[in-house]
């Protein structure tokens, strides 16, 4: 069972919004939060289910409870805990502190993690970030773009200029998207594109479906697959990444993910290659949620219903 959000409805909410009010709370810790639990699961009386705790979750366990109250409440249910961030970026809103793992090895059956050395540093299990079929208009599925980005500076912005201009002189198309750019920083080059508010997760989407490969620069630690490279997977696209860890994954494949330093060593006849492409991904049903709940079927050597 999945729970895709801890507000009632109507006055109840509106309560609830009160009581869990962040700068309500740093001045003073309003207690009794753990009363809320039953209101997010009205209607569940069987206690042989399978709860999947995720990150939204794990970050209100300090105020909230749950997991205790799911242990007590429903003796017979198993529970599922699954990061998928690295564990030291899911902090405890209440608590202040990352999640605590050996609290939720304590209350969980089962606590997974989307990133393999997390997982081997915490001693927890290891499945990737699942990612359902994204649907999108036919007219949507072209090659409008050669090369697509979409990300902040943070230290990026004169690579993706240089990769801009050396795609341009190959006659090739980016659409790279800079976020929140401070004027004075921006510079011009064709397919560079500055926009001072986020970007629509759906628009993203359909930027990655009309483009022929997928740009991504990694500015942090994990070493597992990011969902830039489930979205390149999911939409049938290629991804060039400066991931070196991408080629211990499962889903790493040179047909269809080129590994670069930086634009130097950027493989442009693997972006102008087609020939892999006719069909789907393979690697595609190993990025499903029902995959997930395989994995988990097996763990806990139990089978799940689906609904």
């Amino acid at each position: 069972m999945y729970i895709h959000t801890f507000r009632p409805t109507g006055l109840r909410g509106l309560l609830q919004r009160v009581h869990f009010n962040p700068k309500l709370n740093k001045m003073i810790k309003l207690p009794g939060k753990r009363c809320w639990n039953g209101s997010y699961l009205q209607g569940v009386a069987d206690d042989k289910i399978c709860f999947l705790i995720t990150d939204h979750w794990m970050r209100m366990e300090g105020g909230i409870e749950l997991l205790p109250y799911l242990r007590k409440n429903y003796p017979e249910a198993r529970i599922v805990c699954f990061a998928q961030d690295l564990i030291a970026t899911i902090r405890d809103h209440y608590l202040c502190r990352p999640v605590d793992v050996d609290y939720l090895k304590k209350y969980a059956d089962l606590v997974i993690s989307y990133d393999k050395e997390d997982s081997l540093r915490y001693g927890i299990s290891y499945h990737p970030t699942v990612f359902s079929p994204i649907h999108l208009e036919k007219e949507m599925l072209g090659n409008r773009y050669d090369l697509f980005f979409l990300g902040r500076d943070k230290g990026r912005l004169n690579h993706l200029v240089n990769i801009c201009r050396a795609a341009s002189e190959r006659g090739l198309k980016c659409h790279f998207v800079m976020l929140e750019v401070p004027c004075n920083e921006r510079i011009e080059c064709e397919g560079m594109v500055y926009s001072d508010v986020p970007i629509p997760y759906m628009d993203n989407l359909r930027y990655c479906a009309e483009s022929r490969c997928v740009v991504e620069m990694l500015q942090h630690n994990a070493s597992s697959p990011t969902y830039r490279t489930w979205e390149a997977i999911s939409l049938n696209k290629k991804l060039m990444t400066n991931s070196e860890r991408i080629k211990d994954s499962e889903v790493y494949d040179e047909r269809y993910i080129s590994v670069f330093h930086d634009e130097s060593d950027f493989d442009w006849d693997f972006v102008k290659r087609t020939d892999a492409f006719q069909g789907g991904n393979p690697y595609q049903e190993l990025i499903r949620p029902e995959a997930l709940v395989k994995f988990i079927e097996r763990e806990l050597n139990i089978k799940i219903d689906r609904a």
